[in-house]
């Protein structure tokens, strides 16, 4: 059989009906993609396309457009393609005019992992009610959307659409559809019923985002970091047709670019752009890491951690939510990628927590009740810089007008040991305990010093983090009580 034909029109949904009504004016140059191949529309707004069995059919959302929002805030830029007849398909893709100023802030979720309904209530209290009140302008949700759990992506998807924001989302490995035949074409099913296609592109003002799917099942249970063949072709294309267009390249994926299998292709496809962003989830601990180009800027990529920290363990809150550290010490939350006057910075918020708290930091303290975290204690003060990385700027002070560098440490966080520590020792017994959580791992954002000889008991000590791009200037007070 043939190729099944897709054809339509693309235009402007004036009366946001989400049907093309005669008058309304239709849209050229729009691109649209069949998952691989990429077509334009016409002068009279129409396109023509191959569809490929399993691949919905989508618009590349253009600047200055945008598709009507479903009930569930998700962008209505697909078609899915059922089944394969000789007859042609006819859809209509609607847009509406929107106002895309120069400055944006866009909220990255990183993994939300949730597996029973109770880790919903906790995306909504740490994460939907904040993002209600400080309305970002798209959310990006970074993959690892549950918990291998998929019949929780539409309860999921509702509590996020209360955001009131476009939401675009990004399958995860725990996303995926195991053990189905033909696993590749078949690995997004449940996925793209809720969500649409698991990778496709837009434009906002002058940037290109490339949301992709690089969770590639390699049997009926394991995978590995790669993008498939379509999927490349469908990347170079629309790189290809953006091609001094647009300023700059967003990506948002879920694997990290060092784990793929394919890492110096995928590099390698960007050669033709400057600037460059990566985001991805998956190792809920982040980082930031620069991967080096001849003659041009590295590609920059920020590992955003996890929304529910290492799998919402550990002890609950008042509200009865698990403080959840996140492997690497970092407190659990999400990030926003910001543009302000055509400069970009990252900044992290801590769930739950003022936007002000950046960093913790652990000072030596003798308890006297639960004396078992006590051998923890080395003479040291750490901060945990969350959004940091080597090139922040770490100080310390015992006066709060002599400002003395901290040393960059490679360990692990004290105070992710202590609370594996308590985990361990059963102190949180009766709660939701991972167990596959254990302090090996070493933190990218972490400073030491020794503590004074001198210094006297009950004495403050502040901590000063300052980085401009990534969102810092924060100072913290704690008392030696040791």
């Amino acid at each position: 059989m043939s190729a099944q034909k897709v054809k339509g029109k693309v235009y402007e949904d004036r009366n946001a009906n989400a049907k093309y009504d005669i008058g309304e004016p239709v849209l050229n140059k729009v691109l649209i993609s069949n998952g691989r191949d990429i077509v334009q529309t016409n002068q009279q707004g129409d396109y023509f396309v191959d569809a490929i069995e399993g691949l919905p059919i989508f618009v590349i959302k253009p600047s200055s457009y945008a598709p009507i929002n479903n009930a569930l805030n998700i962008p209505a830029f697909y078609l899915k393609v059922e089944q394969q007849s000789n007859k042609v398909i006819t859809h209509d893709f609607g847009m509406q005019r929107v106002e895309e100023t120069k400055d944006y802030s866009i909220a990255l979720l990183g993994d939300m992992q949730v597996g029973i309904i109770d880790d919903i209530h906790h995306v909504e209290k740490l994460a939907v009610e904040e993002l209600v009140v400080d309305k970002p302008t798209m959310v990006f949700p970074l993959g690892d959307l549950v918990f291998d759990e998929l019949s929780l992506f539409k309860d999921l998807a509702h509590s996020l659409s209360l955001i009131g924001s476009p939401m675009y989302y990004v399958i995860g490995n725990h996303d995926l559809d195991f053990g189905v035949q033909d696993r590749v074409k078949n690995r997004a099913k449940s996925y793209e019923a809720v969500f649409g296609p698991s990778y496709y592109a837009l434009v906002y003002d002058d940037e290109l985002f490339l949301v992709l799917n690089n969770n590639y099942p390699i049997d009926d249970k394991a995978y590995i970091g790669e993008i498939d063949d379509n999927q490349k072709r469908f990347v170079k294309n629309a790189l290809a047709a953006h091609k001094d267009k647009v300023s700059r390249v967003n990506v948002m994926m879920h694997i990290p670019v060092e784990f793929m299998q394919d890492k110096q292709d995928f590099i390698g496809l960007f050669a033709d752009y400057e600037h460059v962003f990566v985001a991805t989830g998956h190792t809920h601990t982040q980082y930031h890491r620069f991967f080096e180009r001849e003659g041009q800027e590295p590609i920059h990529q920020l590992v955003a951690g996890a929304v529910c920290g290492a799998w919402w363990q550990g002890p609950h809150d008042i509200k009865g939510i698990p403080f959840a550290m996140m492997y690497d010490g970092t407190w659990k939350g999400y990030w926003r990628l910001n543009r302000t006057d055509g400069k970009h910075t990252l900044t992290y918020k801590v769930s739950g927590y003022d936007k002000d708290l950046q960093m913790s930091v652990f000072v030596p303290e003798v308890n006297q009740w639960d004396t078992l975290a006590n051998a923890l204690n080395d003479d040291y003060v750490y901060a945990n810089v969350f959004a940091g990385n080597e090139h922040t700027e770490v100080e310390i002070s015992y006066d709060g007008q002599l400002w003395l560098p901290m040393e960059y440490y490679l360990g692990v966080d004290p105070q992710f040991e202590r609370l594996v520590l308590l985990q361990e020792a059963g102190r949180f017994k009766s709660l939701n305990v991972s167990g596959i959580v254990d302090a090996k791992r070493k933190s990218t954002h972490l400073w030491r010093t020794p503590l004074p000889k001198t210094l006297k008991k009950g004495s403050l000590i502040y901590v000063r983090a300052t980085h401009p791009a990534l969102g810092l200037d924060h100072t913290i007070t704690r008392v030696y009580g040791n």
